[in-house]
């Protein structure tokens, strides 16, 4: 079985707004911008396969936040080189593609995302 790691990352989306109409005109994603997310007491958000918060400090959270930004892969700003071109990036998660039979909801409803990491491993 395949070990996976979640690394949650912060996209800036900035929203154009047509003031006297009340409607929203456009979005525009700004990858080159993105960053690690980090919680209130500023560790990463690091999850596993079934989206429960871990420890950034285990072995396993330490490797999958390296391998997705190497300390070589962030010379500039923005996305590390070793991402997909944003077009190959998914919007959201494919509820029926969960192994665990749980949708994002219930999923939620037991675990929320900003609760406090669980030991590593």
């Amino acid at each position: 079985m395949v070990t996976t790691r979640w690394v949650r990352y912060v996209v800036p989306v900035m929203v154009a707004v047509d003031c006297e109409a009340d409607k929203i005109t456009g979005l525009v994603a700004l990858p080159e911008e993105a960053r690690e997310d980090r919680d209130d007491s500023g560790h990463f958000c690091i999850y596993d396969e079934n989206f429960v918060r871990r420890h950034a400090d285990g072995q396993v959270e330490t490797h999958a936040l390296w391998v997705a930004n190497p300390p070589d892969g962030r010379v500039l700003p923005g996305p590390p080189r070793i991402w997909p071109n944003m077009l190959a990036w998914e919007e959201g998660f494919d509820i029926d593609s969960d192994k665990d039979g749980l949708s994002d909801e219930d999923r939620y409803a037991e675990i929320h995302p900003h609760s406090a990491p669980r030991a590593a491993g």
